[in-house]
C-alpha cells in the first residue's frame, strides 16, 4: 500500500506541511485573485518533487487564506500498482483517524466528487442521515473546516483527481468569496494534477505531437487569461480559426479540456507563465 502521507515519518510531517514558512507565494488580501493566481502557477512550475508538492500546497492554502486545502489522485493510469496518492494540510490526527475508520468509502464528498463532472459545495451536500452529520461534526472538530469546493479534474488516458479547499468562513463572507475561489481554483486544480502526476511517476509520459505556430501562440495566450475574442484580435485572425488551434492543440495533448491543455503546455514547456 503506498499514499502519500500515509507512513508513521510522513504523517509526522504533516504539521510542517500546514505551517510552512511563506516563501515563493506572497500572501494575499481578498479580491487580489489575478495577482496570486499568477504568483501560484509561477511557483507551481518549479516543483520537481512530491515534497515540494505538499510544501506548495501547505504555502498556497496560507497564501489564499483557507482552512485546508486537500488534493486526491483518484485515478491515474499507475495506480492499479500503486495506491492512490493524497497531499493534504489537514492535522495528522484526522488523517489517522480517517485512515483508521476508512472515512473515505462514505465521504460523500470524495463519492460525489470522484463520480461528477461539476465542482461540488459542501453546502449542497445532504446531511440528512446522523451518519452524516456525524461525519461533518467530526471533520470539523478536527480542524477540517465549516466550508468548502471541491474541484474534480479529469485527464487523459482515465485521469481523475479532487483538489477541496474549505474555511470557516461565516455564510455571508462565503457567498462574496465563494465564486472568485471557484473561478481562481478550478485553474490551479488542472495545473497541480498534471504536476502531480507528472513529478509522482503516475503518469507515463509518451512522445506528443509538436504544436504548430499558431496553436503555441493560442494557448500562451490562454495561459495569459486571453479570451478567444481578444486573442483572435491579437493575431488577427478569425475567431473560428482561434477556436479551431485550440481544439487541433487539446487534441495533440491529449488534454480532456482547455484547462487541461494549458496545465500539459506548461507542463511540457510549451507554454511559460
Amino acid at each position: 500500500m503506498r499514499r502519500w502521507p500515509g507512513t508513521e515519518k510522513e504523517i509526522s510531517k504533516l504539521k510542517d506541511v500546514s505551517a510552512f514558512a511563506r516563501t515563493g507565494i506572497a500572501r494575499c488580501e481578498r479580491g487580489c485573485g489575478v495577482t496570486y493566481l499568477g504568483e501560484a502557477l509561477a511557483e507551481l512550475a518549479k516543483v520537481d518533487t512530491l515534497p515540494a508538492l505538499g510544501q506548495y500546497i501547505g504555502n498556497l492554502r496560507e497564501a489564499v487564506g483557507l482552512a485546508n486545502m486537500a488534493f486526491h489522485v483518484v485515478n491515474a493510469p499507475r495506480t492499479v500498482e500503486m495506491d492512490p496518492l493524497v497531499l493534504v494540510t489537514y492535522e495528522r490526527q484526522w488523517v489517522r483517524q480517517y485512515m483508521d475508520q476508512d472515512y473515505v468509502r462514505i465521504d460523500p464528498i470524495v463519492v460525489q466528487g470522484a463520480s461528477s463532472f461539476l465542482p461540488l459545495d459542501w453546502d449542497d451536500v445532504d446531511r440528512s442521515s446522523t451518519r452524516m452529520r456525524e461525519l461533518f461534526t467530526e471533520a470539523e472538530s478536527y480542524g477540517v473546516g465549516r466550508r468548502g469546493l471541491t474541484l474534480p479534474v479529469r485527464g487523459p488516458g482515465g485521469e481523475k483527481s479532487l483538489l477541496t479547499i474549505t474555511t470557516y468562513e461565516s455564510e455571508r463572507e462565503w457567498a462574496k468569496r465563494r465564486l472568485s475561489l471557484l473561478r481562481d481554483m478550478h485553474v490551479v486544480a488542472h495545473f497541480i494534477h498534471d504536476r502531480c502526476l507528472s513529478v509522482s511517476g503516475l503518469r507515463t509520459n509518451s512522445a506528443r505531437p509538436r504544436l504548430s505556430r499558431r496553436e503555441l501562440q493560442c494557448m500562451r495566450a490562454l495561459a495569459l487569461g486571453l479570451a478567444p475574442k481578444q486573442i483572435a484580435f491579437e493575431l488577427k485572425i478569425s475567431i473560428s480559426a482561434v477556436r479551431l488551434y485550440i481544439r487541433s492543440a487539446k487534441s495533440k495533448l491529449g488534454a480532456a479540456n482547455t484547462n487541461q491543455a494549458i496545465a500539459t503546455a506548461v507542463q511540457d514547456e510549451h507554454v511559460v507563465v
